[in-house]
Formats: structure tokens, sequence, C-alpha cells
């Protein structure tokens, strides 16, 4: 859709707007305030940036708590005004948006790098977030250090920036943490704090960390500081074959094997099988017992493969709590007895953590014997995983061609009262194919109808972009409740919202929230960062 078709769409709803006002003699000033603010948003996401800087102007001079009413006179002139900013000369030619280009040119332009910044200063974090994402790097912001540390497990960045004061931790602590977990990834860390005596930047180093940042920041330094830092630690890694912290193979050694594996199988006839496993709840290990608790547990697990698999077998750490098996010159049904050895040996296992009762784990597994790809081979792992979980857990299922495929599933829900907003991410969101699951979009014109509706099952995985300000039930109200109606592990929240003072990134962050996208905004670079977030859901 062009430019001036949008534009058109706006200034029809904004004339029903009006005609509504007119018909009576004084407007609800919260009213006005809801007016400004969605049209704020969807003016600069559609490119009129100049009315979405007027009302952004006005927007101060209303609140959405007052019980005011304004007479209608009054805001004849404001109205008129923006009226003028849908004129358009007869001759004038529309242009497609930049936000409607194809998104294959967005996703081929998604870097992979994520920031973590853990800093209980919203503000200061805020500005570091909107610096680094106008460089393409995309931030995550965690006001605490148990969040952070939450996000650090969930999210595996590529780079911590940290302060060293916290309501609930203490900084050399989790720079300590930080980096016994991430020394395998050579993972940068930064102490960006204000107490930048020589003794603390002293123990900052003695303890792991990378850098050591006065606040302020000079942003002219620290942007190229950044990239700096991503570059080199992608070319390290590009090195390095092995998980430092299970002794599993990476993703990276993973990839080359399996290629390798498939290049063999296509000359010489002979098959092989990927085995792709995932330990049951792993989450509820994390949250139970603490982060060094399910290191223990990931180790552990990762002894017991490296010991039971035969010799001429692979093992890596696929990503997060997910791990996979390579076993050449194997037939799907002997790789399941391999499969079923070790989950005895697993299964058998007991963990202690002082203070709690001694725990088990199991495991879930997908084989998949190789018949035709590469990309074809994961996919059907993937699918048998994913129905060993559906069945219960704790068990192996073996891929069968001839069964109904069974796919993990995203579901991306576009909560907002503003149409035109509704409709142009989800246009985006249509034409982005994951190999990995299916993709269903669904729109809610505000929170009460999201709340109301029968939209969670347990089985599949949610992306929620929930507008801020809403009629009948804000956005605040709504991602609380989610909150603690709903599981963490299968949902993640980004809040889309105009407003980037320190208390509203606050209350979203506090709130659960994991994330944030201010508007007015492309939807190109939504679905960009949905994709990062996402993904990480299916690794």
């Amino acid at each position: 859709m062009a430019q001036t078709d949008y534009k058109a769409l706006l200034a029809d709803r904004t004339e029903r707007d009006f005609a509504k006002w007119t018909t009576l003699e004084t407007v609800p000033e919260k009213e006005i305030y809801r007016f400004l603010h969605t049209m704020k948003g969807t003016a600069g996401t559609i490119g009129l940036t100049d009315l979405s800087e007027f009302c952004s102007k006005h927007l101060d001079a209303y609140s959405d708590s007052s019980t005011d009413s304004l007479p209608i006179d009054s805001l004849q002139a404001m109205m008129n005004q923006l009226r003028s900013f849908f004129a358009v000369e007869d001759n004038e030619k529309a242009e497609e948006l930049s936000i409607l280009e194809p998104l294959q040119k967005s996703a081929s332009s998604v870097d992979e790098s994520l920031v973590l910044i853990i800093d209980p200063d919203a503000e200061f974090a805020a500005q570091v977030k909107e610096t680094l994402e106008q460089q393409g790097i995309p931030v995550v912001i965690a006001l605490d250090g148990q969040k952070g540390m939450e996000l650090f497990y969930t999210l595996h960045p590529q780079m911590v920036l940290l302060d060293l004061h916290f309501p609930d931790a203490e900084g050399f602590d989790l720079v300590s943490r930080i980096y016994e977990a991430g020394r395998g990834r050579h993972l940068p860390i930064a102490i960006v704090s204000e107490d930048d005596q020589m003794d603390n930047q002293i123990r900052a180093m003695e303890i792991g960390a990378t850098d050591f940042l006065a606040k302020p920041l000079n942003m002219d330094f620290f942007v190229p500081y950044m990239m700096n830092r991503l570059h080199s630690q992608e070319l390290i890694l590009q090195g390095t074959r092995y998980d430092d912290l299970t002794g599993a193979g990476n993703r990276k050694g993973f990839n080359e094997v399996l290629l390798q594996m498939t290049h063999l199988a296509e000359r010489t006839g002979k098959t092989f099988t990927l085995v792709l496993l995932d330990l049951d709840h792993f989450k509820k290990v994390n949250d139970d017992y603490g982060h060094p608790a399910g290191d223990e547990v990931l180790k552990t697990f990762s002894d017991i493969l490296l010991n039971k698999k035969r010799e001429s077998d692979y093992f890596f750490r696929y990503g997060g709590e997910e791990f996979a098996l390579i076993l050449p010159e194997t037939k799907a049904q002997s790789a399941a007895s391999v499969v079923e050895r070790i989950r005895e040996a697993v299964t058998s296992t007991e963990f202690k953590v002082d203070g709690h009762e001694p725990f088990r784990i199991s495991f879930s597994a997908g084989i998949s014997e190789y018949r035709l790809k590469q990309e074809t081979l994961i996919t059907t792992a993937d699918q048998a995983l994913y129905q060993a979980k559906r069945n219960g857990r704790n068990q192996t299922m073996i891929y069968e061609s001839a069964q109904k495929e069974v796919r993990r599933k995203l579901n991306i829900l576009i909560v907002d009262d503003d149409s035109l907003v509704r409709k142009l991410v989800s246009k985006h969101f249509s034409n982005w194919k994951a190999d990995d699951f299916d993709i269903h979009i669904e729109e809610f014109s505000d929170g009460l109808a999201l709340i109301e509706s029968d939209w969670y099952r347990a089985e599949e995985s949610y992306m929620i972009l929930l507008d801020g300000v809403m009629p009948k039930m804000d956005g605040l109200e709504v991602l609380s409740h989610i909150r603690t109606q709903y599981p963490h592990d299968n949902i993640v929240i980004s809040m889309l919202t105009s407003r980037t003072n320190e208390s509203d990134i606050i209350l979203a962050l506090k709130s659960g929230a994991d994330d944030y996208i201010v508007k007015p905004f492309y939807a190109q670079e939504v679905v960009a960062r949905v994709q990062r977030l996402t993904k990480r859901m299916f690794e």
C-alpha cells in the first residue's frame, strides 16, 4: 500500500473523531490526550514526521488522568492545524514508504549481536539503547541484578554492560558470575559506573571485566568502542569449536560436522542420524535452585553424554539446554538404543544443592535419519523432538516420513487500539517464513479483547506486541495480568510506547516486559527485532 493510502486512511479516521467531537459541547481532556498520543505514534510510523512532532508538542498540554472537559470551540484551532497536515497537491506523486520495502531486505540485515544492559538508571540505559540501536545493535535492558541474570542465561548476549550498584545485588558479584558463565564465549563485560576510583577499576580487571567505563559516557567514543568489542569477539569465536561450560562442541562445530557428514553421505550412500536432545523443564531448575545449579546440571549431563556416546559419535551443545548428537553410519533405531542407554544414566543421577532436597532430571529427544538434505534433517529431528515434548517429555521420538508433520508454533499477538498500526505490522509479519516453526498472527483492538479471549495454549510460543496506552485497559495492566496468570518461558512481551520518560520505562520493565519499542517505528525494524528475541525460544 502506498504512502498516500495510509495517509488517506489516517485523515479519514481523524475526521470521524472530529465529527464525533463537534456533536458535543465539551470533550473530555483525557480523550484529547489519547487522540494526540495515538496520532503521534501512527503519523510517525507511516512517515508523517511533521504531524507526529506537532502532536508530541501539544501532548504536554493535556493529561490522560484529568477529569476535566474542554469546550469544543477551544479545540477548533488545533483541529484546523491537524487538518492542514493532510492537505495534498493534486500533482503530488505518492512514493512507497521505506517501512513497506520487501521484508527480505530487513531480514538480510539482521545483526546477530545482542547487548544486555544491567543498570538501575532507566534513563541512562534507555539513552544507550537508543544510541546503539541506531547503529543496528539490538539492546535489552534489566533494571536489577535478578532480571539481569535471567536475561543473561536466556538470551545469551554478545556483550554485557553493567553498573556497580543495584537494589538487590552487588555489581562485582554479578561480574564474577557472568564472567564464569561466559568465559568460554570470550564474552566482553564492561562496568559502566560513576565510581571509577582506581581501586574499583583494578578489582574489575581482577574478577574478569573487560573494561571499566566512567559515567557519563562520551558517546563519540562509546559507539566505535562497542563496534570494536563486538567485532573482536566475533573474530575470536570464529576460531573456537567447543563450548567451555560443557565440553561439548559448539554450534559452529555442529554446522561444520553436519555439512561434512552430508557430503560424505551423498558420495558414499552411507547414512547417518541426527539426535536433538532437550532437558525437560530446565528453567524450573534455574528458578528453584539458582543458575549455578543449572550450570552444574548442564555440565553433568554433558559428562554423561561424553562418557556414554560411542567413540565415533559427535556431541554438541546446540543452544541453551538443547544438545545434538551426530551418529555416523547409524540407522534411526540403533540411534534410539544409544539414546536410551544415555537416558538411563541421566535419570539415575541425583543432584544435590545446599538447603534443598535432592532432585533428578530427564530429557526429551527427537531422531531423524539422513534422507535428502541437511536442512530437512534438522527440521525433521526438531519435529520429532517437539512431538516427544507434546507427548509428555522424558521420551524419544523417531521421525517417520509418513507421520503427520507436527511443527512448533509462534503466535504473534498485536495488541493496539490503532488499526493502522496493527495493519502495518501485521502486513510485514505475514511475509516472515521460518524453517523451524509456523507463524500465526492475531490482532486485538485493545487489552481487554486479549484478556477476554481464549488466546493461550501451553504447548505454543508467544510474542506479544503490547501498546502502552489503550482505552478500557491500560497496557501496563494487561502486562501485569499476563505475567501473574501465565508462565514466562514461552511468552515474550515487548511494549509499544510513545512515552520515553524514565518512570514509564521502569514501570514496563519491572512489570515484566522483556523489551520496549518506541513509537514512531518502522514496521521492518519491529519484525527484525522480534526475529532476534523469539528465535532464542526455538534454539
